[in-house]
């Protein structure tokens, strides 16, 4: 079975393998990588979620505490009023019927003032013998009620501030049985304000206010719960999700369910973040929520959100999910549209490779197969393309080589004349000589029999620089006796190279242009220099002369010859070291003008074995 599956693969084509393969390679990774990512942004999602939902929390604050401003901010305005000023300095000298008088326009001054705040139930100006203000006939108290719940000693503490009283029962505070008997009621936890009012007021230049003897009456303001709750209700999006207000003694003055009451205390969990601002996660009931909360220190209110985590992330995995196959369509489509396209690049300079190969085994090498842009077909065609000329180099070397190599073996058989004739000759013109005394004669005589026994005991390309040394010595000796005089000869060679093969025959036509050319206006003086040292792995061949020297024109054209054999015995040294190195050596010719001529060559050293 597995093999038919095998062979079933080997039978699809390159593009519908590219495909299966990219799909593969894109859908494995989404899959891996989206499980990841869950559970690496995982705090992520929640310090996103915790951040919005915290922002709406302090946003909620900030409403509530513009409100609560507000119902102070009219207050300090009664309390700059000259209207309530007017009727409160005689307030002492007021018979019953001038009360009654006077709260039936103080109950419509205070209800335009208040008329813009919906939120207000109730607000009263409290004296020691009457009660002023907005009456709904459902939370007015008597005179002992409000001393019995505190009102009128919070307000005379707090010097003329306001002061805010929270998290109490109503019906208890005023020691109403009525209201203790209901188990609840509109009004049984309201947010209450009160504040002594020592009316005042400036004119013309003048400040009026009451005297230190004159009673200051006591406003007081009525907030119901529920009113409270309207500001922040339906403001956290997550479904089962909880939020509550707490005063600062762990009251909750205002919920929106029945796991905080109004009127119960705050865990004590909950209770130590009181004049902080954050989030965190913890748990309630054993469930996981999201807990945000943030203060407001002025008012010592902390208002806090519960968030349930499954409901947190429930949201979050479905988008997910959502766009995970969004991605597996789109990278679908697009592993397709890819293998397309990269299967077009791909066969195209293979198939323009496989023609080139054609060609070559047809014996075509003209190295002119398409370049494509990118890098690895690019960097296969041109190494394909430089193959092919490298091995058209060869070829012609080869057989270049092959001609020579015919050419010698003519020359050999057309030259097999016996060297001991020759040497026999050679050694009765010198008899004769040293017989008439001609001891100039015999030594010339003895250097060329050196030399042509150099030439015939050795028919190889290369020798050793000792052999190379000592035949060109004795040309050296030869040429000085013929341009007597003329030029002297200093050669160092590093005695290390001395058994290194070099070709043969390569100094002689380097010594022979410094003397023919480079000495040729020369009577005397002329220096001969033949150095020969190692740098590394290569030897350093330096042949120079203090000779007429060459202007750059005669430089460039002498330069020039060497690749066009327009000079024999330089241009000979040239080919035969591209013969025997390809690109492994280096000729350099320098020279100036009555300066004389530098000529460098570097091969490789090679050490008889």
């Amino acid at each position: 079975m597995l093999k038919k599956v095998t062979n079933r693969i080997y039978s699809w084509g390159f593009q519908e393998r590219l495909t299966i393969i990219l799909i593969l390679f894109a859908l494995i990774p989404l899959l891996i990588i989206q499980q990841m990512m869950m559970h690496f942004y995982e705090n992520h999602i929640i310090a996103e979620a915790s951040n919005s939902t915290l922002s709406v929390v302090k946003a909620n604050n900030n409403v509530l505490e513009m409100f609560m401003d507000g119902v102070e901010t009219t207050s300090q305005l009664m309390i700059d009023s000259e209207f309530y000023y007017d009727i409160f300095s005689n307030f002492k000298d007021m018979s019953i019927g001038d009360c009654l008088r006077s709260d039936r326009v103080i109950s419509a001054e205070m209800a335009k003032q208040f008329s813009a705040q919906d939120e207000i139930y109730e607000a009263y100006l409290y004296t020691s013998k009457w009660i002023f203000g907005k009456d709904t006939g459902l939370m007015t108290t008597s005179i002992e009620g409000a001393q019995t719940a505190g009102f009128i000693s919070a307000a005379n503490q707090s010097n003329g501030l306001p002061r805010w009283i929270t998290g109490y029962d109503y019906g208890k505070s005023i020691g109403s049985s009525y209201l203790m008997q209901k188990e609840s009621y509109a009004w049984k936890y309201p947010l209450t304000m009160v504040r002594q009012m020592n009316f005042q007021y400036s004119s013309t230049g003048s400040y009026q206010k009451l005297s230190s003897d004159a009673e200051k009456p006591v406003l007081v303001v009525h907030i119901l719960e529920n009113s409270v709750r309207e500001l922040y209700a339906g403001s956290i999006s997550y479904e089962g999700s909880l939020y509550a207000v707490a005063n600062s003694d762990g009251t909750i003055i205002s919920s929106d369910n029945e796991k905080f009451p109004v009127g119960s205390h705050t865990q004590e969990e909950i209770f130590t973040h009181f004049g902080e601002s954050g989030y965190l996660s913890c748990r309630l009931d054993q469930v996981p929520y999201l807990l945000c909360y943030d203060t407001i220190s002025e008012k010592g209110l902390l208002s806090f959100a519960f968030v349930p985590m499954d409901i947190l992330m429930k949201n979050t995995v479905a988008k997910t999910r959502q766009l995970q196959f969004i991605c597996v369509i789109s990278l679908i489509l697009l592993s397709v549209l890819v293998a397309f396209l990269l299967s077009r690049t791909i066969t195209k300079p293979i198939n323009a490779l496989i023609t080139a190969s054609r060609r070559v085994a047809g014996g075509n090498f003209s190295a002119d197969t398409p370049v494509p842009h990118g890098r690895d077909f690019k960097l296969l065609t041109e190494s394909f393309n430089h193959m092919e000329t490298q091995i058209d180099r060869l070829i012609h070397e080869n057989y270049e080589i092959s001609l020579r190599e015919k050419e010698t073996q003519l020359m050999a058989l057309s030259m097999q004349i016996n060297p001991h004739f020759l040497y026999n000759t050679l050694n009765t013109i010198n008899m004769l000589a040293i017989q008439n005394n001609d001891e100039e004669t015999s030594e010339l005589i003895v250097d060329l029999s050196e030399m042509l026994q150099y030439t015939f005991k050795n028919t190889s390309e290369k020798c050793t620089l000792a052999d190379e040394i000592a035949w060109v010595s004795n040309y050296l000796d030869i040429m000085s006796r013929r341009y007597d005089n003329v030029f002297v000869t200093r050669m160092d060679i590093e005695e290390e190279l001395v058994d290194c093969r070099v070709p043969k025959f390569l100094l002689q036509p380097l010594v022979e242009n410094s003397i023919l050319h480079g000495f040729s206006q020369r009577q005397e003086g002329g220096i001969l220099t033949i150095r020969i040292t190692r740098q590394e792995e290569d030897m350093i061949i330096l042949v120079s002369d203090n000779g007429k020297g060459m202007d750059e024109a005669q430089l460039e054209n002498y330069t020039d010859s060497l690749a066009r054999d327009g000079h024999v015995g330089i241009s000979n040294i040239h080919r035969r070291l591209s013969l025997l190195y390809g690109e492994h050596y280096k000729i350099q010719v320098k020279s100036e003008p009555e300066k004389g001529t530098r000529i460098t060559i570097r091969i490789p050293c090679e050490f008889s074995v």
